[in-house]
């Protein structure tokens, strides 16, 4: 488990795209381009590349985990360097193929999440953004390797705590975490339906 490099961006792209379909095609349709995804991921990872973690097998991406010591950190970075506007704009001329009503209504549907789920958070905003792994590497403990190796780099950042949340029929992703320490801090919800908050100290 080691770092992401900025030549395999695009691959731990194409992971997601298939793990979260349902997601992705509601706000790009049926024939999602990977550009908003590959922009903001190459953002991150240039941000805090110890955080964005690969699985390889023989130069093949077998899954990723995206860990950031400081969420509104992030946030501000994008905003202080141009990256959001320059987002903005490549959405607006249409270069990232969003359906926007359905946007709007995701954005709207995460925001009141967010609010709802940062009441289990004791210190600070480190979080586990996102994890996948590749159909045919599933079920070989690689998930929970990813999320071993990104405790181990947030512990290398003084984090006190950091935060995810689950479904709750995602039982390997909970497996996973419960390994790994993670306690369920309480449930939310959004318009798709619940939440497990989770959090561990690394």
């Amino acid at each position: 488990m080691t770092p992401i490099a900025e030549n395999e961006v695009g691959a731990a792209v194409g992971i997601f795209l298939g793990a979260f379909r349902d997601n992705v095609r509601l706000v790009y349709g049926d024939d999602p381009r990977p550009d908003a995804m590959r922009d903001v991921w190459t953002f991150v990872r240039q941000t805090e590349p110890g955080g964005f973690l690969v699985a390889r097998e023989n130069n093949d991406i077998l899954g990723y985990a995206i860990f950031v010591s400081s969420v509104s950190a992030l946030r501000r970075k994008a905003v202080r360097s141009g990256a959001i506007f320059g987002w903005a704009l490549r959405a607006l001329v249409g270069r990232y193929g969003i359906h926007w009503i359905a946007l709007a209504r995701l954005l709207w549907n995460k925001t009141l999440f967010v609010r709802s789920s940062d009441r289990f958070r004791s210190e600070g905003d480190a979080q586990l953004l996102n994890i996948a792994v590749s159909p045919g590497a599933r079920g070989k403990g690689i998930a929970k390797l990813l999320v071993h190796a990104g405790l181990k780099y947030l512990a290398g950042e003084h984090v006190q705590e950091v935060r995810l949340e689950v479904r709750p029929e995602n039982k390997p992703a909970i497996a996973a975490y419960l390994a790994n320490g993670f306690v369920e801090r309480g449930r939310t919800q959004d318009a798709g339906g619940d939440w497990i908050v989770m959090t561990a100290r690394p």
